[in-house]
């Protein structure tokens, strides 16, 4: 006898503690250098982050939060900091959290291979926020389509081609 599987999550929850969680759920706080520096403490420019530096964190523009990253041996890289997608078509990035995305600009359309350092990088800023994310709600984030979608002319570089 076969049974068709029961999908839980495709039914909101109706119980009292559900009910409860969502209605004392800390208002969104406003997207200032301050909110984005509660989110991300310990790290400011300058600290470590595992064997990383942090050498520049930028204030959220165009719905996300620029992380600069230097390696040991110099070398740059940009993690940004969305709101998580839950949908089933977003794209996956190295590193999520309950409420935030981690991306690491490398160029890519969704599809490039990220290299596993620079992943790695984006799963340890993951567990900072992911402690911190209880405390601060930062308002302003958007999701990695939204983001596409509102500001893409200014992020997406063109691909050079002929004439």
């Amino acid at each position: 006898m076969l049974a068709a599987p029961v999908i839980a999550s495709a039914r909101p929850e109706t119980t009292s503690a559900a009910k409860n969680a969502a209605h004392s759920e800390k208002p969104l706080d406003a997207p200032t250098r301050e909110n984005v520096a509660k989110l991300l403490h310990p790290l400011a420019a300058g600290s470590r982050l595992a064997r990383w530096t942090i050498v520049q964190i930028d204030p959220v523009v165009n719905g996300c939060v620029s992380i600069k990253v230097r390696t040991d041996d110099g070398h740059t890289f940009d993690l940004e900091l969305l709101a998580r997608d839950r949908t089933a078509l977003a794209q996956r990035p190295p590193a999520e959290t309950e409420r935030h995305a981690i991306f690491v600009v490398n160029g890519g359309n969704g599809w490039a291979t990220t290299q596993e350092e620079l992943g790695l990088a984006a799963m340890t800023l993951a567990q900072i926020v992911a402690k911190n994310e209880r405390e601060v709600r930062l308002s302003g984030l958007l999701t990695h389509a939204e983001r596409i979608e509102n500001h893409g002319d200014a992020l997406l570089v063109p691909a050079e081609g002929p004439g």
